[in-house]
């Protein structure tokens, strides 16, 4: 599945989102990008991984 890091928000910080069912969905909120950016790629290794 694809994942993005959204716009930061004043109150969550930087929203992770998720494409599914046609849609972006906000799974998690991070409060620096970069980190928002590494659960991405953790979130990608772990799809990886598990086939």
């Amino acid at each position: 599945m694809p994942y993005k890091v959204g716009k930061k928000t004043k109150t969550k910080g930087w929203p992770i989102l998720r494409f599914e069912k046609g849609r972006w969905e906000v799974i998690a909120h991070s409060d620096q990008k970069n980190k928002a950016e590494a659960s991405i790629r953790a979130r990608r290794a772990h799809l990886g991984a598990k086939k």
